[in-house]
């Protein structure tokens, strides 16, 4: 799947879930309003607010967690680079001695 559709199909998805979770929030809320009293209304809406801020979190450290291991992937890619062309450069060196040398094989 092309990665900026499936980034798409993942926002799509986040948008959603979090519209769910505010609707049925704010739709028990207005159902209780008339039965609860002020300090359960707090309660409720602290609730609601605690709610909604998990599932942003989750989604929060879903995103990180993706962005530290695409960190992750670059720097062993560097390192991996670095290696090949330290090994590359040896290689050359050890080339230049031995044509150099005056021994004959």
């Amino acid at each position: 799947m092309n990665k900026s559709v499936k980034k798409i199909i993942t926002s799509i998805i986040i948008s959603a879930v979090t519209l769910a979770v505010g609707f049925g929030i704010t739709m028990v809320s207005f159902n209780l309003f008339d039965s609860l009293t002020a300090n359960q209304m707090k309660v409720l809406f602290t609730i609601d607010m605690l709610c909604l801020i998990g599932v942003g979190a989750v989604f929060f450290f879903l995103s990180e967690s993706k962005e530290a291991k695409k960190r992750k992937e670059r720097e062993l890619q560097k390192r991996r680079r670095q290696r090949a062309e330290q090994f590359e450069e040896n290689m050359m060196q050890i080339n230049s001695i031995i044509s150099n040398s005056n021994y004959a094989a």
